[in-house]
């Protein structure tokens, strides 16, 4: 190569590692200096493609070594996964001041004093309301249930349930092979009963001794701790409430209480039966719409509960001097249940009426049109009839 034309290439010991780059991409693409404009063209093309090679080049490196690092990353978990002495550090809740449980995958009860897991492959667990030592657990694969120690983490009865229900005075009940019955903390079986499974009732657990139990005929009653019919099977549901009180209801919907022995509180003859903690009282509802309020002990404190309530005008078709409607008070007025029954009430707030219309209109001081479900009907002050039925 003579000088001109190693001038017209340049000097590669001079150049720097773009411009050699560029020339390289020259070559390649067969390029001969013939005059400045030439080389000026190719340079930029030949610049512009080493610098998108080098361009490609990084980025396909970040991907390479991305990819080594989620491999050495995905290794690494997952032998802290399979790890039994290794213990996360998130999705943990205590089961007792030494057992955790990780309730994200894999899911496992730890022991923090042998510093090992006790437990593998739990779905969910379920302690006892009572401080009952032992738990229940169910498996992620199988979905069976079986009971472990809460202070241990280790496993006591093993998965072999089909249903199975935290430990309540001393005992569990259990679902297997198409039948309930109860088992003590070894799983074995305390009594020689056994009784169908109630799709409308979860709360196989003793409450003061007392259990809701399902009979053949698909009626709810209740049983104590040696399987006897304490209450006899003859509700549609019942409902335990933390108070003490077993709420009942029968076919037609209509709802009764009974106290924590099983005995009769208030007969099967109500609308509906709130027991509200706070106020430490119970809210009824009569079939007539009429609401009380009781104590625990049923005592009435309010013998009608009512909402609202609102004066009754009537007019009798007088007009005032700008030609509004002239309109007088009646003698009574009208009250409302939550429910938005309605009944009559006098000035002094006695109660003349259930609450058993739907709307109240006054047609005159003293007359009152009602509508209800059985029709219409026209009342005086003191709720009596006085006009036949509309």
């Amino acid at each position: 190569m003579n000088n001109k034309q190693k001038s017209e290439m340049g000097n590669p010991k001079k150049d720097g590692v773009l411009k050699q780059a560029a020339r390289w991409a020259a070559r390649m693409f067969g390029y001969k200096a013939e005059n400045k404009y030439a080389r000026g063209v190719w340079y930029v093309f030949a610049t512009s493609a080493a610098a998108l090679t080098l361009y490609l080049a990084v980025a396909l490196t970040i991907v390479i070594v991305d990819g080594v690092c989620d491999i050495i990353s995905d290794y690494k978990y997952h032998r802290k996964d399979q790890d039994p002495t290794y213990l996360h550090d998130f999705g943990n809740q205590y089961v007792s001041p030494y057992v955790i449980y990780h309730d994200w995958y894999p899911s496992y009860l730890y022991n923090m004093k042998t510093g090992r897991r006790t437990l593998t492959d739990v779905h969910w667990i379920c302690k006892s309301s009572d401080g009952d030592s032992i738990a229940c657990y169910s498996t992620l694969e199988e979905h069976k249930r079986g009971y472990f120690n809460r202070f241990t983490g280790e496993v006591v009865v093993p998965a072999q349930f089909d249903k199975a229900w935290i430990f309540s005075d001393g005992l569990a009940c259990v679902y297997e092979k198409g039948t309930l019955h109860f088992i003590d903390h070894d799983g074995k079986k305390v009594m020689d009963k056994e009784f169908p499974y109630g799709i409308r009732n979860d709360d196989y657990c003793f409450h003061n001794g007392l259990c809701i139990m399902y009979d053949e005929n698909g009626r709810f009653g209740l049983i104590d701790k040696q399987g006897e019919w304490v209450v006899e099977p003859q509700y549609y549901e019942i409902e335990y409430d933390t108070k003490g009180f077993w709420l009942v209801q029968d076919c037609d919907w209509n709802y009764g209480l009974l106290d924590a022995k099983g005995q009769m509180l208030l007969p099967v003859e109500y609308g509906n039966i709130t027991v509200h903690h706070d106020d430490s009282c119970i809210f009824t509802r009569h079939l007539n719409h009429v609401n009380q309020v009781l104590d625990f002990e049923c005592n009435v404190l309010n013998s009608c509960n009512y909402m609202s309530v609102e004066m009754l005008e009537y007019n009798n078709g007088e007009y005032d001097e700008n030609g509004d409607l002239k309109t007088y008070p009646a003698n009574c007025m009208e009250y409302f249940t939550t429910e938005w029954y309605c009944g009559l009430m006098d000035k002094q707030g006695n109660i003349i009426t259930p609450p058993i219309y739907s709307r109240i209109e006054a047609i005159s001081a003293n007359r009152y049109h009602c509508d209800w479900a059985y029709g219409s009907v026209i009342l005086d002050d003191k709720g009596q009839e006085v006009g036949e039925k509309l």
